[in-house]
């Protein structure tokens, strides 16, 4: 955790406690270049964000399950399945399980990346703002389920900024911050004494929780020494009383936070539950349901790449086969590469910022590696753009008269399923990277160079000496120049002529017009050294991500 002097601290700890918990705090705070770290004793401790982070496709029993399959991977089946019965009922949520999580309320939404944590029986559980974004009732049916689980023998932390007054006293205990200072320490009841003694009188009906904030904003003149001399001597006290019951072997074993505030090492730990081949095995079946469900990046699409091809047939009907009609065919092979890409690179911005966002959860949560999530996007991605692209290019290369000739077809859906898995591997990283707004902008100011050294609007040796450099980084041109070479190089026949001229009978003759490298295997090669260079980009984006979030 690390706090800037520039910003007030201003917020409410609350704890939830069992019956048998004790907590004991031994704060020290410097008013500039606070830092903090926390120390256990062993793993049983997790998180939950601020932010829910689910995949809207997926249903609560499937989250569940994708969860205890990394968090519970030695168990057996039937354990995992009573693991997640008992959870989602002690949460509440036991009658949304075939819901998806993209149709569940705030409230649902948060119990159930609460359940997923749970999963593993933790014996300490913080949570930064739970209650943010919710209404009133969402709030407290959030509270609620976090007493039941304090009351099961955890101990529950939370971060509140504005609780409401039933929403306070539903805690134990309480931590109040202001500037770095902990200005009270201990349980809620005896709040309003020890205001009362600090010169201090919360008004009656006056919420207490609005009250303790306008006292850390300097709103109110009391004695705010006493109260953090209180503080201290409570944190001090539960220290004490902990050391005694540790040493009189009345604390239970799994007390792990009583054993933390006696350690003065601190733990890191480093480790996976789930081995590779089981984090493979749960992201590819996760991968998959999604793939499946999604409207905009699976169905939409096919169903939009069958429908364009159908047109582009229709309007080019016999280009490929008229002499006459060269170019315009050129302008139709080059709409290929233009459909292809742009249709597959800008769905992901869509879809792909918000899964990033549970990646890198989960991932900092040691659920699994990020290079096992990208060996299996790159799995769960392979047969949509293969299907992508074969929906469009078969029907559109026959309906458009080109070649029909087994290697050209073979040669030409090679490059379409490049340049499919090139641009959804560029929406993929500009997605991670810049999110959706900047990522709309970015993709198409992206490859507008790219689209300009393509060759299809100038030709190589008319560019200017200086910019020729640019057109050998340009995949497109890569792409248009193997497509070309497809549908009129490898030795094609003179083609007939229907027309009062034709400038161009012989296809050979017209490559050597538009000037292009035709060098069908140059092409191929860069276009996947591109699709490598992207793929390593993705894994770097997704660490320095990681990189940034623990800082």
């Amino acid at each position: 955790m690390r706090c800037h002097p520039t910003e007030p601290i201003d917020f409410h700890t609350w704890t939830f406690r069992s019956w048998q918990d004790y907590t004991a705090e031994n704060i020290s705070w410097t008013e500039t270049g606070v830092t903090g770290c926390l120390q256990v004793s062993d793993r049983n401790i997790v998180l939950v964000a601020q932010h829910a982070t689910l995949i809207d496709t997926l249903t609560v029993q499937e989250t569940l399950q994708f969860a205890a399959s990394l968090k519970l991977p030695q168990v057996t089946r039937n354990e995992r399945y009573h693991a997640i019965e008992a959870v989602s009922k002690q949460l509440g949520i036991s009658d949304v399980l075939n819901t998806r999580a993209g149709r569940l309320s705030g409230g649902e939404r948060k119990r159930l990346t609460i359940a997923c944590e749970l999963l593993t029986n933790p014996s300490i559980l913080l949570l930064d703002e739970p209650t943010s974004g919710l209404d009133s009732v969402s709030s407290m049916s959030v509270a609620q389920a976090l007493k039941s689980v304090a009351r099961s023998g955890r101990l529950v932390a939370c971060v509140i900024h504005q609780p409401s007054s039933q929403l306070f006293t539903s805690a134990d205990d309480v931590i109040l911050l202001a500037n770095g200072r902990t200005l009270y320490s201990g349980a809620i009841e005896d709040i309003p004494e020890l205001l009362k003694r600090s010169g201090l009188v919360c008004p009656q009906y006056y919420n207490m929780a609005d009250y303790l904030l306008e006292i850390a904003s300097g709103e109110h003149s009391g004695n705010l020494a006493l109260l953090e001399k209180e503080a201290i001597t409570y944190a001090n006290e539960m220290k004490k009383i902990t050391e005694r019951e540790i040493q009189e072997k009345t604390v239970k074993d799994n007390s792990t936070e009583a054993e933390a505030l006696l350690d003065s090492n601190i733990v890191v730990v480093d480790g996976y539950n789930a081995n590779f081949s089981q984090q493979m095995y749960a992201l590819l079946h996760r991968g998959y349901i999604g793939a499946l469900r999604d409207v905009h990046l699976t169905q939409i699409r096919l169903v939009c790449h069958l429908i364009v091809a159908l047109l582009l047939g229709a309007l080019y009907n016999g280009a490929g086969t008229e002499a006459s009609r060269m170019i315009s065919n050129t302008g139709c092979l080059f709409f290929f590469l233009l459909f292809l890409y742009f249709s597959n690179a800008m769905p992901t911005i869509q879809t792909f910022p918000v899964e990033s966002t549970v990646v890198l959860q989960e991932h900092l949560n040691k659920w699994y590696y990020l290079s096992t999530y990208c060996a299996t996007k790159i799995i769960i991605d392979l047969p949509i753009q293969l299907l992508c692209a074969t929906v469009f290019v078969l029907p559109a290369w026959y309906l458009t008269s080109q070649p029909l000739e087994a290697h050209r077809i073979g040669l030409a859906w090679i490059i379409c399923v490049l340049i499919t898995i090139l641009a959804q591997t560029f929406g993929l990283v500009v997605g991670a990277a810049c999110g959706v707004k900047l990522g709309l902008f970015v993709i198409p100011a992206a490859n507008i160079p790219m689209l300009m050294f393509s060759e299809f609007f100038i030709p190589y040796h008319e560019m200017p000496s200086y910019l020729q450099p640019f057109a050998s980084i340009s995949y497109f041109r890569y792409a248009f120049d193997a497509l070309m070479q497809t549908a009129y190089g490898f030795g094609r026949s003179i083609l007939p002529c229907h027309a009062v001229f034709c400038l161009f009978k012989r296809p050979e003759k017209y490559l050597d017009y538009l000037g292009l490298s035709r060098d069908f295997r140059t092409d191929v090669i860069a276009i996947v050294i591109w699709i490598i260079i992207l793929k390593i980009s993705l894994m770097c984006v997704l660490k320095y991500r990681v990189y940034r979030a623990c800082r």
